[in-house]
């Protein structure tokens, strides 16, 4: 093998050790973004457990013995940090099962849905309430049985969709950036974001075609022919209304600095 063969088989091996080296290291940041998004699906579904078990305690809580009871505090606590002030409610009360008494702070199971000056104005200090408790377990007690709150699962099913989304859309960038060759999945996204955006795509990027096709799916959502078409016109009108807003937003400000480059530039 002559000296020049040699040199450039040798440089063909450093060569493939780079991108060979490149590859592992795009894996490995794939893997490590993966498993953080991971990480926040798991705890969406630890809130959407738990919203489940406490509608569920909720539930029972409608055949609970009640007794009554008092406030004995109800007051509200501020949290300001650099993001600003938050307030919640501290509401507790007493009530006596066969002779003993218990506290406990429970006012709807899973949290309620009103603010915490609501929650006081509701419950004053020394204001006599009727007390549902768990006649397994005395200590356990509510004030609103069967109340139920969904703000775990709203949380929860917020954070595993959008876990997935981003988790989704990054494994693709980065097969996508490192070239590698695309499989079931990628193949699959591309075609939804084409079903998604098409829209887009048939009007080229047009600013008033694509408002021209919000306005007529105004009009049908309006015209309330089918419940089906009305709610698809709905999500269709939210969806690229948004995204028509922002555009034209995008414009003014363009409009308006350019405006404002050409008053400085008559003025001097």
């Amino acid at each position: 093998m002559s000296e020049r063969a040699s040199s450039e088989a040798d440089k063909g091996k450093v060569d493939k050790k780079k991108v060979d080296k490149k590859m592992a290291e795009g894996r490995t940041q794939r893997h490590a973004l993966l498993f953080i998004w991971a990480v926040v699906a798991t705890i969406g579904l630890v809130l959407v457990l738990c919203g489940q078990f406490q509608r569920r305690r909720a539930e029972a809580s409608l055949d609970w013995p009640v007794v009554p009871g008092r406030i004995v505090t109800s007051e509200i606590t501020s949290h300001t940090d650099e993001d600003g002030t938050t307030y919640s409610a501290d509401i507790e009360y007493v009530y006596s099962v066969e002779g003993g008494e218990y506290r406990s702070n429970t006012v709807v199971f899973g949290g309620h849905s009103y603010g915490a000056h609501q929650a006081v104005s509701l419950y004053p200090l020394g204001k006599t309430v009727s007390v549902s408790y768990d006649p397994g377990k005395p200590k356990r007690a509510v004030l609103e049985p069967g109340v139920q709150s969904y703000e775990l699962d709203m949380l929860g099913y917020s954070m595993i969709f959008g876990a997935v989304f981003m988790g989704t859309l990054i494994n693709f960038l980065i097969r996508r950036g490192m070239e590698e060759e695309r499989n079931l999945l990628d193949k699959i996204l591309i075609i939804t974001f084409k079903v998604i955006f098409f829209p887009l795509l048939v009007t080229k990027g047009n600013f008033w075609a694509l408002g021209g096709m919000i306005g007529l799916a105004t009009g049908l959502m309006l015209l309330d022919l089918h419940p089906v078409l009305t709610v698809g016109m709905m999500v269709f009108v939210a969806f690229f209304g948004i995204i028509w807003f922002l555009w034209a937003w995008i414009h003014f400000i363009g409009w308006l600095q350019e405006f404002v480059e050409r008053s400085a530039q008559k003025k001097s």
